[in-house]
């Protein structure tokens, strides 16, 4: 398999465990706040990600949100988010996935997003684009202005209380033509990547949570970087939407 095809082989085989168990999602604890919950699902999944990882691609590292972790050889790790979107699982709603990456030196080399429920893949690989189920995927060129655009974004409690976060926030629902809290900021990058949602904007994003998503969303010719902040925000748009999100940062 191509690095791009394993990606999606790990995706798949993850968001099939948690399909397969919804409604017996096990014991669920919280880690950073209340709503930030893992399950024995969320572990299950992980595992079968990193299975088939670790058979096709022995000499590789691995970094999974749930502690799954291996060292790298020559640069290759795989960022893995096996459950994304817990909480909506949990509780029965649409938006949720799971997500893989594989990053080298030079950043993320090859992703895909597995959503079970629409039975949609999205995946991509560095200077191939991105695609949706096969389809390619390619962002407007002239996209909608931030106040006509459809804008998500996502906010746990203990991020509240970084500096700037909540000014910058409502900055970002004052200036945008509406926002979206789905839940599941993986499938909102896709979505971007998709045209679907206009752009995206998060505080302190984890590894697991952005790299999967924004190399879908870059190679479907947005933009999608962290800003050199205190906090930083990740921004996906598209190029002239994209200028207009970071000037809310500031």
């Amino acid at each position: 398999m191509t690095d791009r095809e394993l990606a999606a082989a790990a995706a798949n085989a993850a968001a099939g465990v948690a399909l397969e168990r919804r409604g017996d999602a096990g014991t669920v604890h919280a880690k950073d706040a209340p709503t930030d919950v893992i399950s024995e699902v969320d572990r299950a999944a992980e595992r079968a990600a990193v299975e088939l990882i670790a058979r096709e691609r022995p000499g590789d590292g691995y970094l999974g949100e749930e502690g799954s972790e291996r060292a790298a050889r020559a640069g290759r790790m795989w960022v893995i988010d096996a459950l994304d979107g817990t909480m909506n699982y949990l509780r029965g709603l649409n938006g949720w996935c799971a997500a893989v990456a594989l990053e080298d030196e030079r950043g993320a080399l090859a992703a895909a997003v597995c959503d079970p429920v629409r039975e949609e893949l999205f995946t991509a690989a560095r200077g191939e684009g991105a695609a949706g189920n096969g389809a390619p995927l390619r962002m407007a060129a002239e996209p909608r202005p931030l106040d006509a655009a459809v804008i998500a974004t996502f906010l746990h409690q203990p991020k509240q209380h970084l500096p700037g976060v909540a000014e910058t926030l409502q900055r970002v629902f004052s200036a945008a033509g509406s926002t979206r809290v789905t839940g599941s900021g993986t499938l909102e990058l896709a979505y971007v990547a998709a045209g679907r949602l206009d752009g995206w904007i998060q505080p302190a994003t984890y590894r697991w949570d952005w790299v999967p998503g924004a190399l879908l969303v870059a190679e479907a010719g947005g933009r999608a970087e962290r800003t050199p902040t205190d906090p930083d925000w990740c921004i996906a748009a598209a190029p002239p939407l994209f200028e207009a999100l970071r000037g809310l940062t500031r």
